[in-house]
């Protein structure tokens, strides 16, 4: 009985863990099929690699504007115009990072979890393209 209640509570703790991260496409095969950014535009591609503190998903803003959401193991893209942008995620208190968006490139941010008081952080940072696309060829696309 007691190894029947093991898994059962093993099984629930997977389900749980498996619903709260990223489940689509995988970021190697919808690579190639993205257009370009709009003339004039730069992308910003957004990764979270890991899944500790999978619970916490907060929303992620790009000048204050929510554009995707911090899935484990998940990614997204925002393509914007060039210049300096703020990228930020908020939990007990809010983590932001800026970066330098060129037209016609792509830049990186990715979604680290902090251990905070209350609950996890999530801290942006921009992070060099060969590590970026590294890290995120296993990673699946997040839901809108």
């Amino acid at each position: 009985m007691k190894k029947l209640t093991k898994n059962i509570v093993l099984a629930i703790g997977v389900a749980v863990f498996a619903t709260g991260c990223a489940s689509g496409t995988r970021y190697s095969d919808y690579r190639p099929t993205v257009s370009l950014p709009a003339a004039g535009s730069g992308r910003i591609w957004f990764y979270r690699p890991s899944a500790l503190g999978a619970a916490v998903q907060p929303s992620v803003k790009l000048d204050n504007q929510a554009v995707g959401t911090a899935a484990p193991h998940g990614f997204f893209f925002a393509d914007t115009q060039p210049g300096t942008h703020e990228v930020s995620c908020t939990t007990e208190w809010t983590d932001k990072t800026s970066l330098t968006v060129t037209t016609n490139v792509d830049s990186y941010v990715r979604l680290n979890m902090a251990m905070g008081f209350f609950v996890g952080h999530v801290i942006p940072k921009e992070v060099p393209e060969a590590k970026a696309t590294n890290e995120m060829k296993n990673l699946h696309l997040a839901a809108p």
